[in-house]
């Protein structure tokens, strides 16, 4: 098992947080009640520096690699107007094995205790070493949307090519 990190970083495209608040998100599970997420580095982080829903994203974590599957390119760089990561002390953040392994949550409310903040998602993912695949609608939800997908089956199986 990982080291529990002794910061958290956290991505958002609100750039003026002072306090970060749990909020009911759909996607975990509804017992779980309101949770504050993060993650353990800042390139997990710039990946939810735009709010891409699961449904036209993906996102993924292989050998030390951070990935994004990203199904509209003209919505993405729409949506992409920067954000910034919030550097989180540890407010009894916990990970959950049965959910995805970079991502920790509180209950707690946290003061950030660093900002850093970015002009561009895209560039923010790519310069902190995240793969970042643009696809169509079409190749998204045939061979990428609910499948076991790999940074190796997106470059040689679809011939998808990261963002440089």
């Amino acid at each position: 098992m990982e080291k529990k990190p002794e910061n958290f970083y956290h991505g958002s495209a609100n750039k003026d947080i002072i306090e970060l608040e749990p909020k009911q998100k759909s996607y975990r599970k509804k017992e779980e009640g309101e949770l504050l997420f993060a993650s353990p580095d800042i390139a997990g982080a710039t990946l939810f520096l735009v709010r891409m829903f699961d449904n036209e994203s993906r996102k993924g974590y292989e050998d030390g690699i951070y990935y994004f599957v990203i199904s509209d390119k003209d919505k993405f760089r729409e949506l992409d107007k920067g954000g910034t990561v919030y550097v989180l002390p540890d407010s009894n953040f916990t990970n959950d094995r049965e959910q995805w392994s970079r991502e920790w949550a509180t209950k707690q409310k946290v003061k950030p205790l660093n900002k850093i903040h970015f002009d561009s998602a895209l560039k923010a993912m790519v310069e902190n070493g995240v793969k970042v695949y643009f696809t169509n609608k079409e190749m998204f939800e045939k061979n990428i949307k609910g499948k076991k997908i790999s940074i190796n089956y997106l470059e040689n199986n679809l011939g998808l090519k990261a963002e440089v």
